[in-house]
């Protein structure tokens, strides 16, 4: 008799035998994903719009981004008055993705590439004009929303759509590789294009694909609904493994990066924090792939963290979150899963010394 299990492997060798589907080339942004695309995307379309920045292609980027506006914004100054701020905080503890502020205008700018526009828009409202009021007096504020159609959110804001900006930008770049030298900046705006254009575009799938897809549609059905069962089991049991070997609660978030499972694990009395330990499924059978978020507060800097987290294992490090958060990502050869509880666990106790410095230091 035939099983479950068996008619879905019967259906997984079906579905490999199909023709690849088409995708777009990869750019140097596009590879070594962290997972997500907001944080990264936009701090490298800030670090463009600098016009004062290291990569001396002036206001190029900001001018473009000025002209997907109403045609009465294009006579604006092309230039900031300081640099690009991320992840501004408002008094309610909410963050402005990008805040922009030229010598006549301030422009505020949330980036939304995959997530629904449920921001706090009010909010981002009152933090320009009532709570920085004498900051931007007598300027002309622009609220934007950059997201793939370019809807507008809501009333006094504008949207460009992913597209316009392209368009916009590759106007700026041929004009400069015309009238001057091209150098490694330029040649990573047009890498940085292309990668816009991969996350806006969407793969083709061929016919005998569809037709797969539609024959298929109660069993794909069967093997999602396996598959998440299957994910969350999994997931509480680490954590009933977690617990019993730390003696202590954890709590466990799930997440999605690009469509695979992103298990999150932190200790149930740490408060009012982004640390966490990731193990991602990032459906590499031969990896065991994780993630670290270490909050830093309370004037801690990276270098502190540094001497408390994985210092004993080569990870590699970056700042998120405005350089508010310190992350470490570590892909090890395939883990069993008494080596994956014991890392996780490793880490685990490590956040936790900190959380507790971070806790003496404000009590």
């Amino acid at each position: 008799m035939e099983t479950q299990l068996s008619k879905l492997e019967q259906l997984l060798k079906e579905f490999r035998q199909l023709p690849p589907i088409d995708v777009a080339e990869p750019s140097i942004f596009s590879i070594g994903s962290k997972g997500y695309y907001e944080n990264p995307t936009t701090d490298i379309l800030a670090f463009f719009c600098d016009s004062n920045g290291q990569h001396k292609l002036g206001a190029i980027v900001l001018k473009a981004l000025l002209y997907c506006l109403q045609e009465e914004y294009h006579q604006l100054d092309h230039a900031l008055a300081g640099p690009p701020e991320r992840e501004v905080t408002t008094k309610t503890g909410k963050r402005i993705d990008l805040l922009l502020e030229g010598t006549n205008w301030v422009m505020l700018l949330e980036n939304k590439i995959y997530h629904q526009q449920n921001n706090p828009f009010s909010d981002y409202e009152k933090f320009i004009q009532e709570e920085q009021e004498t900051r931007f007096s007598g300027k002309t504020k622009l609220f934007v929303v950059l997201s793939p159609a370019g809807e507008k959110p809501h009333n006094g804001w504008h949207g460009i759509s992913y597209p316009t900006l392209i368009s916009a930008l590759k106007v700026q770049l041929a004009e400069q590789f015309i009238s001057q030298p091209i150098n490694k900046w330029s040649l990573l705006l047009r890498e940085f294009i292309l990668h816009l254009e991969s996350l806006m575009s969407q793969p083709s799938v061929n016919q005998q694909t569809r037709d797969f897809v539609l024959k298929n549609l109660a069993s794909i059905k069967e093997m999602q609904q396996t598959k998440l069962q299957a994910i969350n089991e999994y997931h509480q049991h680490l954590q009933t493994e977690l617990q019993n070997k730390l003696g202590q609660d954890v709590v466990i978030r799930l997440h999605n990066w690009n469509g695979y499972p992103a298990l999150r694990f932190a200790l149930s009395n740490w408060k009012d924090t982004d640390s966490d330990v990731v193990l991602f499924l990032s459906g590499e059978a031969d990896k065991t792939t994780f993630n670290v978020y270490a909050s830093l507060r309370n004037g801690l800097n990276e270098h502190k963290v540094d001497s408390l987290i994985l210092t004993d294992k080569k990870a590699e490090r970056w700042l998120e979150g405005g350089k508010k958060i310190r992350v470490y990502s570590v892909k090890e050869a395939a883990m069993k899963e008494e080596q994956i509880v014991q890392f996780i666990c490793a880490r685990l106790l490590e956040l936790d010394q900190l959380e507790q410095d971070n806790h003496l230091t404000t009590g």
